[in-house]
């Protein structure tokens, strides 16, 4: 079997083109056995899990070059493993604020109903009577900004409510707690960070 000179997609994932190309010139060096042991690089993974850089790993552990953390990272998928972690995670917090906008409309429909039921008798009693005996309720629109506000009101009820032309099925409101599908590309180089280069260079 040829020995394995560079990383498959799935190993890339998550890192930029240079760190790919550094980790993979450390492969072709070292090949696999030039990763950190598993239980040795398990303070690294949790490090990287929560967003740490190579750099700060490095920083953390000098012990281990940045090439071979790099190294140990793809071969072992790191980049994927956070993926799939943060994607638990959004889809968690997207499950509780739904859970949230839903008891908030619940809540809010129940005022409308105790409302609704205090005042729409008054007013029925209102607009029967014929003669004017019946005082004028109390809730009642008294002016055209009265008007404008009510239908306003009603206008933005109804679209929250109601199926958006995005989605026929859904409400705009939970438009944006929608999953968002986007290619799945290798993470820009950031150079500013810090300087891979030197940092191998210092190393050695």
């Amino acid at each position: 079997m040829a020995l394995k000179r560079s990383f498959n997609d799935s190993e890339k994932f998550g890192l930029s083109t240079r760190e790919i190309e550094i980790g993979e010139k450390y492969l072709r060096k070292h090949k696999t056995a030039g990763a950190i042991e598993e239980v040795a690089s398990l303070k690294l993974y949790e490090l990287f899990l929560i967003g740490s850089s190579f750099h700060e790993i490095h920083q953390q552990f000098p012990q281990f070059l940045v090439e071979q953390i790099i190294l140990t990272a793809a071969l072992r998928k790191w980049g994927m493993d956070r993926e799939k972690m943060q994607s638990t995670l959004r889809d968690r917090v997207r499950a509780k604020v739904v859970k949230s906008v839903i008891e908030q409309v619940d809540f809010l429909t129940s005022m409308l109903s105790v409302a609704n039921t205090e005042h729409i008798e008054e007013m029925r009693r209102y607009i029967l009577d014929a003669t004017g005996a019946t005082p004028k309720p109390q809730l009642r629109i008294k002016s055209i900004k009265d008007y404008k506000e009510v239908t306003d009101t009603l206008g933005k009820i109804v679209q929250g409510a109601t199926p958006s032309a995005k989605n026929n099925n859904t409400s705009p409101m939970f438009d944006t707690l929608a999953p968002q599908h986007k290619k799945v590309e290798n993470k820009k180089d950031d150079d500013d960070d810090f300087d891979l280069d030197a940092l191998i260079k210092k190393g050695k």
